[in-house]
């Protein structure tokens, strides 16, 4: 990462990115799939935000609904404002405009997001020239620009490569490197470490580590590992049965945990001098169908807290230790 002066972060004002009642619903053959119910978010500038819970979860459906990337099966309702500006169901035309300017999306697989018959330094110009009318110089510059920013070595020859001659944390840098092209202000990471060594692992979120120092872009980092969380957020949301079910500064997730589900989680994660003899807690218990959800706690099946009030009535996020850390349980303390 290059050495540039640290942006102040400020710590109010119009967040990047603001979702009030974002609802996502996918019609399927067993009925009508509430995927994500309600989601409240708010992200600021400077800031990273992760999104974390198991799969299915509705951690991603959530996020591509704001880029207008659901399937054709799939609506979504409420609001996502990116700067102030309503985005969500935006017509097509006004969100290419958006996306890769704006907000930039990370895919899972960058082999798969990666067009395979262009060379590396084609595509990434490509999208410069298109976003913002660079020329084909300047855009080449830019590309060398943000690939040394992301660690790639010997980036003028990797410009002439195809992505199957590349590594997969090779891809994986090509593919940051590409959302930073036109300098968004919200880069939205989805599983960005996942089927990566651990080695290769740690040089990624050191990249977004870097990043969240030393640019003012918002960085949303979907995941369903929890290190990940601990190495590189400041706030995070823990989402089960498409709610947010706590909310808080990645210190009070980890240490003081308000929610059954997120203590599970935390239980679930193997220490390095656990004992092999001894069986690693799990979370009993399958997800819902959320095509069936009843009334209640969805987490009500797997908690071995809950009471009569958890069978009624859905409990609301409310303040724990302080106004920013919240969660969504009718137990006043989470064992």
């Amino acid at each position: 990462m290059p050495s540039t002066p640290e942006i102040a972060k400020p710590g109010s004002g119009a967040p990047v990115l603001e979702t009030q009642d974002l609802t996502v619903r996918f019609h399927a053959d067993e009925g009508v799939v509430a995927a994500v119910n309600g989601l409240n978010l708010r992200v600021e500038r400077g800031e990273c935000f992760g999104v974390v819970g198991e799969s299915g979860s509705g951690k991603s459906q959530a996020f591509m609904s704001i880029m207008g990337l659901l399937a054709q099966n799939g609506h979504a309702t409420g609001s996502a404002r990116l700067n102030g500006r309503e985005i969500l169901n935006a017509p097509r035309k006004a969100l290419d405009t958006i996306r890769g300017s704006e907000m930039a999306l990370i895919f899972q697989d960058p082999m798969s997001a990666l067009t395979p018959f262009m060379r590396i330094g084609e595509q990434m110009r490509e999208s410069l020239m298109q976003h913002q009318g660079a020329s084909a110089q300047a855009a080449r510059e830019r590309v060398l620009e943000v690939l040394e920013m992301v660690r790639i070595p010997d980036a003028k020859r990797r410009i002439g490569q195809y992505p199957h001659e590349l590594s997969g944390g090779m891809r994986q840098r090509v593919m940051i490197a590409q959302a930073l092209l036109c300098k968004p202000s919200l880069l939205i990471a989805d599983e960005p470490t996942t089927a990566l060594d651990v080695t290769v692992q740690a040089e990624i979120l050191n990249i977004f580590a870097g990043l969240k120092k030393h640019t003012d872009t918002a960085i949303i980092i979907i995941t369903h590992d929890l290190g990940v969380i601990a190495s590189v957020c400041d706030r995070a949301a823990v989402m089960y049965a498409g709610r947010v079910v706590e909310e808080g500064g990645v210190q009070d997730l980890f240490y003081r945990p308000a929610h059954p589900y997120t203590a599970g989680l935390l239980r679930s994660v193997p220490a390095i001098d656990a004992d092999p003899d001894v069986d690693m807690p799990v979370i009993p218990g399958q997800p819902p169908n959320l095509a069936r959800l009843g009334a209640g706690c969805a987490f009500r099946p797997r908690c071995g807290q809950s009471m009569t009030v958890c069978a009624e009535t859905a409990p609301p996020l409310r303040p724990r230790a302080g106004p920013a850390h919240r969660s969504a349980c009718h137990a006043e303390t989470v064992l």
